[in-house]
């Protein structure tokens, strides 16, 4: 089944504008997150959610129904008619009757209880959307946060390798008499913390990829489909400036939040009207047919039947309540007041809101130039290490160091990447400018 209305999903990959979703530069990413939306215990919980609420809306509806009913009675008793008869008279009694009644004028108090069940409906849907939404952005940072943990998995085992070949180095020289033995006690315990540090990354490698698995509702992901880099991002700001331009003037299509404050003024709307009504006639249409069959025993040939047909108007009136209906509409305009206040306040908040997270991209955008700098420059650091080695200006042990901080810088610039990555994504689902692409369950609306 299709996506409820308003969720937004995944954006599509071939987007024209090169907008930074990082689906676009993952393609195992954006299969995550599609198959999360089918799979993930928190939409299988929501999707629940949403039959709940459309069975609420189907029940809601059926007030506007005609309903049928009927009922039968059987009843054989003794009856002693007379004192001066010895044996009492037996009877056998049949009753019957089945009816069709259909609302006429409610005051539109049914209409509105259908439309209060569709209005909730939507909310349920919009809070799944929501959920959904938080859900792709949760996926995409765990996703990302892995290629750091392996790239640092990798630095680790170079820095375990590099220590194992300078405690073999030592050793000789110790066995040539060359260094003291107190000399290998320190390389040896460099060495013993450097297995420590790769077993701890290992693990931490491990148990993220087991989390994204149960977040996502699929198997972990096998080595080969986790990225060893995060690619070069090129910043798109004016595009993201535009779109802050559109989102400023059609906030309620593109924020769920706001559409369900939106949805529950419009409840709070409809609960005063029928409250204002519940006091005026309710006015039906009735018919059906009734039969009324009794025997005697005394004389088999003594009974009667009467069947009845009715069709007409039935009125129920409600006088007086206790003043429960006065409560109801103070109560129901009180809240519908509150709603719309927190409506002006998100309103406001989210036009706010999506400005800094366009200048927080700024700075991130910023950030991420200046690590890639340093990144190109560790890069030819070790190049240069490893010409002047080939020269003999230099030795292993410099090419050695070089290359470790050459880790330290990719995971700062793949950090840096990331931060873009996910602040334009949280900014591009904020604005909604994301297309659904990934299909959950939804309840069927008959």
């Amino acid at each position: 089944m299709g996506l409820p209305d308003g969720v937004r999903a995944q954006a599509s990959a071939e987007r024209g504008t090169g907008l930074p979703l990082p689906e676009k530069y993952f393609p195992v990413l954006a299969q995550l997150i599609d198959t999360a939306g089918k799979q993930s215990s928190r939409m299988i919980a929501r999707n629940a959610e949403d039959a709940i609420a459309e069975a609420g809306r189907m029940l809601a509806r059926s007030g506007q129904l005609p309903s049928i009913g009927g009922s039968a009675q059987y009843n054989p008793y003794q009856l002693d008619i007379r004192g001066d008869v010895p044996d009492p008279v037996v009877s056998q009694r049949l009753t019957y009757g089945v009816s069709l009644t259909q609302p006429i004028f409610h005051w539109g108090a049914l209409r509105n209880n259908t439309r209060i069940g569709e209005l909730q409906l939507k909310i349920t849907q919009g809070q799944t959307a929501e959920v959904y939404r938080l859900l792709e952005q949760e996926i995409r940072g765990q996703f990302l946060q892995l290629i750091i943990r392996k790239t640092a998995l990798a630095r680790a085992r170079l820095s375990r390798d590099l220590a194992d070949a300078q405690v073999k180095f030592a050793e000789e020289r110790l066995a040539a008499h060359s260094i003291a033995q107190g000399d290998l006690f320190g390389i040896r315990m460099n060495q013993t913390q450097l297995v420590l540090n790769l077993d701890r990354a290992q693990e931490d490698y491990d148990a993220a990829k087991r989390l994204l698995a149960k977040l996502t509702g699929t198997s972990p992901l096998t080595d080969n489909q986790i990225p060893d880099a995060v690619p070069v991002v090129a910043p798109d700001i004016p595009v993201l400036e535009a779109l802050l331009s559109n989102y400023a003037g059609a906030r309620l299509e593109t924020s769920n939040n706001l559409k369900v404050i939106g949805d529950q003024i419009r409840i709070e709307e409809l609960t005063y009207k029928n409250a204002s009504t519940r006091l005026r006639p309710k006015f039906n249409f009735l018919t059906g047919l009734s039969q009324d069959l009794q025997s005697y025993t005394t004389n088999i040939g003594q009974k009667y039947s009467v069947r009845s047909y009715y069709v007409g108007a039935q009125v129920s009136w409600s006088l007086f309540d206790g003043h429960a209906t006065r409560a109801l509409k103070i109560s129901s305009l009180a809240r519908r007041r509150q709603l719309e206040q927190s409506y002006k306040t998100m309103t406001d908040d989210l036009v706010d809101q999506a400005r800094s997270q366009l200048k927080q991209m700024t700075f991130s955008a910023r950030s991420m130039a200046i690590s890639d700098q340093y990144l190109a420059m560790g890069e030819d650091n070790v190049k240069g290490q490893q010409v002047e080695m080939a020269r003999g200006a230099a030795s292993q042990a410099d090419v050695n160091s070089a290359e470790l901080n050459l880790f330290d810088l990719r995971l700062n610039a793949y950090g840096a990447r990331i931060d873009y990555l996910m602040r334009s994504a949280e900014y591009l689902s904020l604005v909604g400018d994301t297309e659904p692409a990934a299909t959950f369950s939804t309840p069927h609306r008959s």
